[in-house]
């Protein structure tokens, strides 16, 4: 219970219904509204503080903080966004995290990958080839060969970002099957990543993920902006 008044309050906060520098209302109040009981209330607000959405400060209440304090890699913040008013912004900054981390990860894995993470990143390219019944088994397919990547990348400091990038992902891939009516354009952009892993080549790995992600970019994110 706790964690869904604290979704409630996160979600209009972060549509922006909540703007920052507003006041919450007081406890008494707030609890009249949603109906819970006082510890769950705290339990809540004790959540949302966490992520750096309020701040209480005695004799001013408890009041909403600017998105600079925001814990935006955090993936149930990343989930407050959903149905945000600025949906085609939030998946293009997303994706803009997706160029700055995923050719890195893919050189890194070239590298460090062991042979059975090699395979595994094959397999996970394969189940992209494959003919999917659903579409939602085709957008899965296509997160878990990205994740696995950074999964073979082997730095710690990585991890923690694979939310975001299922979550950018989760985004832009729909756009992407609706443009183009599948994964087939991509296959051969993505093969490339697959087998310079698999040569341990760097350099022609980054690459590799770079020519995928531009392609995307320019056509989910640049075409109407021409």
């Amino acid at each position: 219970m706790p964690a869904q008044i604290a979704a409630e309050i996160g979600r209009r906060i972060a549509m922006g219904e909540l703007k920052p520098g507003v006041i919450l209302p007081k406890e008494s109040e707030m609890l009249g509204n949603l109906r819970v009981s006082r510890t769950t209330l705290r339990e809540a607000l004790k959540i949302l503080s966490t992520k750096g959405f309020i701040e209480a400060k005695p004799r001013l209440g408890t009041r909403v903080r600017a998105p600079e304090h925001w814990n935006t890699l955090d993936p149930v913040v990343l989930s407050w966004h959903e149905g945000a008013q600025d949906q085609p912004h939030l998946a293009e900054e997303l994706f803009e995290i997706r160029l700055a981390i995923e050719p890195m990860a893919a050189s890194l894995a070239a590298r460090r990958a062991s042979d059975d993470e090699r395979q595994r990143i094959r397999a996970a390219y394969e189940r992209m080839v494959e003919d999917h019944a659903a579409v939602s088994d085709a957008i899965e397919a296509d997160i878990n060969f990205h994740l696995e990547i950074i999964q073979a990348a082997h730095n710690r400091f990585l991890l923690p970002v694979s939310s975001v990038i299922r979550t950018a992902l989760t985004i832009s891939i729909p756009r992407t099957l609706r443009t183009f009516g599948g994964l087939q354009h991509s296959l051969k952009m993505h093969e490339a990543i697959v087998e310079a892993i698999e040569a341990r080549d760097q350099s022609a790995a980054a690459t590799a993920a770079e020519t995928l992600l531009n392609a995307t970019y320019q056509r989910n994110f640049q075409a109407g902006k021409r």
